[in-house]
């Protein structure tokens, strides 16, 4: 095993190095406007809303989410028969990957909230394969 290369240096310079470092440029934030879907605000989707809906108990109903965030309930509404999908979807709107967002309005994070708990507990159903690989995708 080879030694590890050292350097005798003063406490002042260490200081001096480590100042440079955290004063180092940091990368451009990165921009996701190309990556979203549309930019016009989108209308609820009736055709796939209303039988979705219709299949929710009334206390998990959305309905701030149908008025303030259709795009977001239309996706759901498409995915909630796909669990692995829709769980992933969830996923994505509840936990913050990027860091920098400001989050859904209370009434609006509450009802995505029982979405998702009634979706865990009541539609999601775990399928396994032989090899313990996930079915459902």
């Amino acid at each position: 095993m080879k030694d590890l290369p050292f350097e005798k240096v003063s406490p002042a310079e260490a200081k001096a190095a480590t100042d440079l470092e955290l004063d180092a440029p940091k990368p451009p934030a990165r921009h996701f406007s190309p990556q979203r879907e549309g930019r016009e605000p989108q209308r609820p989707d009736v055709k796939e809303l209303f039988p979705w809906i219709q299949q929710l108990p009334p206390d998990v109903r959305p309905k701030a989410l149908i008025v303030q965030y259709a795009r977001i309930a239309n996706k759901l509404a498409k995915l909630w028969k796909q669990p692995v999908a829709c769980e992933k979807y969830f996923n994505e709107l509840m936990l913050d990957e990027r860091g920098d967002r400001k989050g859904f309005p209370p009434e609006v994070a509450l009802e995505l909230a029982a979405l998702q708990g009634y979706f865990s507990t009541h539609v999601m159903v775990h399928h396994f394969g032989v090899w313990g690989e996930r079915i459902g995708e």
